[in-house]
């Protein structure tokens, strides 16, 4: 793994990376050599002298120049350790082949000249600002060293980037090292893509692919690796918390001094009998592997020639390069002409295909340096340069559109364009659509006397400018933007009731059960999932629908007004769905109410804060009713307002910091209260483990408290594993103890619909050994699932242990729809006997579940929530728990849905104040838009020419220019 981290005294660095003592007297000369750009235009060639090392990272220059002040700080530079894999240092060093660090070394070399030419930056003063410009030069020694603190064998280099840099005006200045720091995960990445290239040269092959592109070599068991990795073991020991910075903590307060290895010949004779003794074969790996350079396969058939072997060993291979994925033909991100092409150039196709589809599941829009990223990742045998020339073909063939935002390059999918098109084109499809049911004034008066009538209320000047627009527009689909506590759901009580009256039927919408059933509960309108409307008219949706099956849809329709709460959760491709379905029906009114800046849906897309930059009519609500305590009301409003730290600010007095044991005083606090006021206070918990942390440790105190049952039931639970379908066709996601569940039959490998428990995992021939409900194993390849797929083929889960007790909150991870059990609606254990669990359910339907019932593996404690099983949900107090070390939840929409639930009180526990408000405030959380980062709204989204039509032009960068030109003023999206 590659690690980052800031060098602060240059007499230290020079004495400590550049001392003989680590090596061989043979491996002298290696010690330590300039690399980068920077280092020729300083004359500095060779091996590195510790004393001009010590001078540079100082700011002096070799030229006499200085780079700093002698009266300020100037740092000395950045520490970037590349760590190779364990087992590949068990290679090098145990077994002797020293040809694996040669592989390395040349990886590392290649990534560093990467990183000069794309991130190496300098700040400048330029028009009474300062910014960060590219300069494309680095300064750095490279050091090699082989043991860790415990004389383990441990290959590493660090590359210390001297804090210099010439910028484009010749001037030399300071290094700007944001980006060595934020892409330091994508230069691992792309360094063992390039190892795995060199390493299969010399015959060896990779194991399993694990995490920033890291594998071990296949041969060497976890038991060795672990053998030899005690110093990892004392990090992991004293790790507390989630997150990188953890580990960092952990790894500074267990380091002891580096000792200087006195006797290198006898730690290698240590090392070797150490091998030995677990029967750790290291010569005859390396024999294999020479036997595969040369071209033949090692094959238990002893009557094999040795061209025969070859053979098989070429056929293996070939059938490997064509096995990376389907057939090309069928997939526009991998042509058919790529298949001539050199084998490093295939995987490169495969691998951003898949990259694409990855990211383009979850986004509408990424990071240039994420799709590389995410390809290398995979793991196919190819490297960063092949990557970066595919984008830049997908480019040229309009499958990608480039973009700019948040400070970054970005690209998008020509599917993602149409989509955002089609969506903004369906709204104005719909305007003067729609008859308006009552004037705008008469409508003002008649919600204001519904709602003091009928419901003792008098709504507010947005409530009341919000109902007027929903029941005057002439406009089939319109918006409602309401910040949290608005008081939307009071506001669609006389609305629907109006509705009713006029001989409308209202019919509400949701994304999930549990909004379903509060949307129910409290405006008393009827209501659905999303997913659920969707579905019954899918047929309306497709290419050559049945007439008379939309005549007769439209007819059921007559008279209908959708209301669709908690927009912002919705994603481009239900949307798009929507507004179509909108206007095929010709329903009166669709009412898209919600918040755009409380979180975004699970996939792809922003479409509710889209269609509001784009100018469909939006009424706005923006006064918080939620909140009775003033302190708490200041600090949601400035959290509404982005300005995390003065909403801190506000809650300073109910803030508790904790390094470590967040989750222990979090259940201690809420334990505290009485049960009346239990009922009442909240647990928020921004991840997963934080979540279960603090589930498990409100059961264990009240279990010791009595007040649980005492007959408990071991539950193995299903937990669902958030990978993406494309992640799912690569063997890796997988590993023995999981299950899938097979959405549809599988004809193909012929397997039924239904779970399946995965028993072994091939890495070789890709291949799964799954067991079905009988006790049968049957064999699976995940390559051959649906590369375009557009619906889940595949569910995967890990398996949990889950002790339950009468008394105890659960909440379903599925549901069960004829037996009203949902997904994350909660329920209470009222009895546990010798074969049933008594439960009911939130709306207070009661149930006897058998011990085996299917939904008791669907189930996980509730005392604690995450954001977005909150969003929509209302307390009086709460108690959250937020870890600036869990870096994407610490953004300001997590924080937002978590302190805008309350209405009395908040007490919020982190890890540190300073830190939360740093990584909130630089993290927004918001999903992205096609549309706004390729700036490609104008004239399109003003007139909807997109509406169903094809957006994608036969030569689609001159259609490109064309827009910009035309538009050279695109609009502020403003989301």
């Amino acid at each position: 793994m590659l690690s980052a981290s800031n060098v602060r005294s240059a007499g230290g660095a020079a004495t400590y990376f550049a001392a003989d003592n680590y090596y061989t007297k043979a491996d002298a000369d290696r010690s330590g050599q300039w690399i980068g750009e920077g280092a020729e235009r300083l004359g500095l060639k060779g091996q590195v002298d510790a004393s001009g090392f010590e001078a540079l990272l100082r700011g002096e220059l070799p030229n006499g120049e200085r780079v700093g002040s002698d009266k300020q700080y100037h740092r000395a530079g950045t520490d970037l350790t590349f760590s190779l894999p364990k087992s590949w240092s068990l290679i090098a060093l145990v077994g002797g082949d020293k040809r694996i660090i040669e592989a390395y070394r040349t990886a590392v070399i290649e990534t560093l000249q990467w990183a000069e030419k794309n991130i190496a930056e300098t700040r400048v003063f330029s028009r009474g600002k300062i910014k960060a410009i590219g300069s494309g030069n680095l300064t750095i020694g490279l050091f090699q060293h082989d043991t860790n603190r415990n004389s383990e064998p441990n290959v590493h280099f660090h590359a210390v980037v001297a804090n210099i840099t010439q910028g484009p005006d010749a001037k030399w200045r300071a290094l700007h090292n944001d980006k060595l720091w934020s892409n330091n995960t994508l230069l691992n990445s792309m360094t063992m893509a390039r190892f795995r290239l060199e390493i299969e040269k010399l015959g060896y092959q990779p194991a399993h692919q694990g995490k920033h592109g890291n594998f071990e070599a296949a041969g060497i068991s976890r038991e060795a690796v672990m053998a030899f990795s005690t110093r990892r073991q004392e990090v992991l020991d004293a790790r507390r918390g989630p997150g990188l910075e953890a580990g960092k903590i952990a790894a500074l307060a267990t380091r002891a001094p580096k000792e200087a290895i006195k006797d290198r010949d006898a730690l290698s004779t240590t090392w070797q009998e150490a091998a030995r003794a677990m029967d750790l074969d290291l010569g005859g790996l390396i024999d294999k592997a020479n036997i595969r350079a040369a071209g033949l396969e090692v094959d238990k058939n002893p009557n094999l020639s040795l061209a025969q072997k070859g053979m098989i060993f070429l056929r293996a291979f070939a059938e490997k390069i064509q096995g990376f994925g389907p057939k090309p033909s069928a997939d526009p991100l991998v042509p058919v002409h790529i298949l001539n092409k050199p084998r490093e150039e295939i995987a490169a196709a495969q691998a951003t295909a898949s990259a694409i589809r990855h990211l383009a599941q979850r986004e509408a829009a990424f990071g240039v340096h994420d799709v590389y990223k995410t390809a290398l990742d995979f793991g196919l045998p190819t490297s960063i340069a092949h990557v970066e020339r595919r984008v830049r073909a997908l480019v040229r063939e309009g499958e990608l559109v480039r973009g700019k935002g948040r400070d970054r390059d970005f690209v998008t999918t020509r599917d993602a364009l149409q989509t955002e098109q089609r969506i903004i084109g369906q709204v104005e499809a719909g305007r003067g659509k729609s008859e308006p049911f009552l004037s705008s004034g008469m409508a003002g008066d008649q919600l204001q006397a519904v709602a003091g009538l009928n419901f003792g209320m008098t709504l507010n000047e947005g409530q009341e400018s919000a109902g007027r627009m929903i029941l005057s527009s002439s406009n089939r689909i319109i918006a409602v933007q309401g910040i949290a506590g608005a008081g939307k759901s009071s506001l669609l009580k006389p609305v629907s009731q109006l509705f009713g009256e006029n001989g409308k039927t209202v019919l509400g919408l949701a994304v999930q059960n549990t909004l379903v059933q509060m949307l129910e509960r409290d405006t008393g309108i009827a209501s659905m999932t999303l997913a659920r409307f969707i579905g019954s008219h899918k047929n309306l949706l497709q290419e050559g629908a049945d007439k008379n099956a939309l005549t007769e849809a439209k007819a059921a329709m007559k008279d209908h007004v959708l209301v669709l709460d908690e927009a912002s959760m919705v994603s481009n491709v239900e949307k798009e769905k929507l507004v179509r379905l909108a206007n095929l029906l010709e329903v009166d009114r669709l009412v898209m109410i919600g918040d755009k800046k409380q979180l975004g849906a699970v996939d792809a897309g922003k479409p509710f804060a889209l269609v509001q930059a784009s100018g469909i009519d939006t009424a706005k609500m923006i006064t918080n009713l939620r909140a009775r305590d003033k302190i708490l009301r200041r600090a949601q409003y400035s959290a509404q307002a982005g300005n995390i730290g003065e909403a801190m600010s506000y809650l300073k007095d109910h803030i508790i910091e904790t390094k470590e044991g967040s989750a222990l005083i979090a259940a201690e606090r809420w334990l505290a209260l009485s049960p009346h006021e239990r009922q009442s206070t909240a647990i928020y918990a921004s991840g997963r483990a934080l979540r279960t942390a603090v589930n498990e440790a409100v059961q264990t105190g009240l279990k010791q408290n009595g007040e649980l049952g005492k007959r408990g039931l071991k539950l193995e639970t299903f937990s669902r594993v958030n990978s993406t379908r494309e992640e799912l066709r690569y063997i890796h996601s997988y590993k023995p103890g999981m299950m899938i569940e097979l959405k549809a039959p599988d004809r193909s490998q012929r397997l039924s619909k239904g779970q399946y428990d995965v028993v072994s995992v091939d890495e070789r021939p890709k291949k799964l050994v799954l067991k079905d409900h009988r006790g049968r194993e049957r064999s699976f390849q995940v390559s051959k699932l649906r590369a375009n797929a557009s619906e889940d083929q595949i569910a995967l889960y890990e398996k949990k242990h889950l002790d339950i007790y009468a008394g105890d909150k659960i909440r379903w991870t599925d549901s069960d729809h004829k037996r009203g059990l949902f997904n994350a609606d909660q329920a209470s254990i009222t009895d546990i006997d010798a074969k049933h669990v008594s439960l009911r359910t939130s709306s207070g339907i009661e149930h006897r579940l058998r011990h085996d019932d299917p939904m008791l593996k669907r189930i996980d404690l509730a005392y604690a929530l995450n954001a977005h099983m909150a969003q929509g949900l209302t307390s009086d107090r709460g108690i959250a728990v937020m870890d600036s070390r869990e870096r994407n939840l610490s953004n300001k929409q997590t924080f937002l849905v978590t302190i805008t639930r309350l209405r009395d009180g908040l007490t919020l526990i982190v890890d540190n104040r300073e830190k939360l408000e740093t990584a909130v405030e630089k993290n927004d959380g918001a999903k992205t838009s096609a549309l706004e980062v390729t700036k490609r709204l104008g004239k399109a989204a003003a007139t909807g020419l997109a509406k169903g039509n094809e957006l994608a032009p036969k030569e689609p960068q001159q259609d490109q220019r064309e827009l910009e030109k035309e538009h050279s003023k695109p609009l502020d999206m403003g989301i």
